[in-house]
């Protein structure tokens, strides 16, 4: 027994003697190799959409950019002619409705399909022209008083509105978020304020220097503010627009 204890210390000894001279290296500790992770790049990086629409802003290009899978930014320009018969404050205009707009957008998307809610700034240049004209058949009421040919020959008017107009609204597509041909729609409303009413009376050249064309345009001017009381309520725009767009 003594023998094996003894056996035992001498072995305990020599060992811690190894250690100590460095015959033996130290332990070498395990390695703990973490995994990299590697981030999956959104589908949407570099993808843009491009999209041609019609609607009540005329026909409309648009141009996006995905920012990530909820966000996209978007320019749009929109522009027509509509020629029309239109009646204002008792007076018959052959008018034209001038449509040009340009746009800055934001899409967001809050739902994994191409609903959106947009809003953003359009640059707005629409406007109306519109032109009465007697005829030998025919009066123009000014302020309801009724000149011929031998009075005038032409009451104009213009209206115009805010250049800067707010915009508002709901959409599908345009989200850049799976490559190819897809369908696109808006509906909102843009802010283009009161209108800004101009009437413009071209007198006969008779007329031109007499009292007659004073009082023409006294009543040329209460007719303005006739016009304006009848267009005033019209500061929003609505917007609807569809199409068919593209994203590569």
């Amino acid at each position: 027994m003594k023998r094996m204890i003894k056996g035992s210390l001498l072995a305990c000894v020599a060992t811690t003697a190894i250690y100590a001279g460095g015959d033996i290296g130290e332990p070498i500790e395990p390695r703990v190799v973490i995994p990299q992770i590697v981030e999956e790049q959104p589908a949407t990086d570099d993808q843009y959409n491009v999209a041609l629409k019609v609607g009540t802003l005329g026909v409309g290009l648009d141009a996006s950019k995905a920012i990530n899978d909820q966000w996209a930014v978007r320019f749009n320009i929109n522009g027509f002619k509509y020629s029309m018969d239109e009646e204002i404050d008792d007076v018959d205009y052959d008018a034209d409705l001038n449509l040009l707009t340009a746009g800055i957008l934001v899409d967001y998307f809050p739902f994994e399909n191409d609903f959106r809610v947009s809003g953003g700034l359009y640059y707005n240049d629409n406007n109306f022209e519109g032109t009465a004209k007697p005829t030998a058949t025919t009066t123009v009421d000014i302020n309801g008083v009724a000149y011929g040919l031998a009075d005038i020959g032409a009451l104009n008017s213009d209206v115009t509105f805010n250049k800067a107009a707010p915009y508002l609204g709901i959409g599908w597509g345009n989200d850049s978020r799976e490559k190819g041909w897809g369908f696109t729609f808006d509906l909102g409303v843009m802010y283009h304020g009161e209108p800004d009413v101009d009437l413009d009376v071209e007198v006969n050249p008779a007329v031109a220097g007499t009292p007659l064309e004073a009082t023409i345009q006294a009543n040329v001017d209460k007719e303005a503010e006739q016009f304006l009381d009848e267009v005033k309520d019209y500061k929003f725009y609505p917007v609807a627009m569809i199409g068919v767009n593209y994203t590569f």
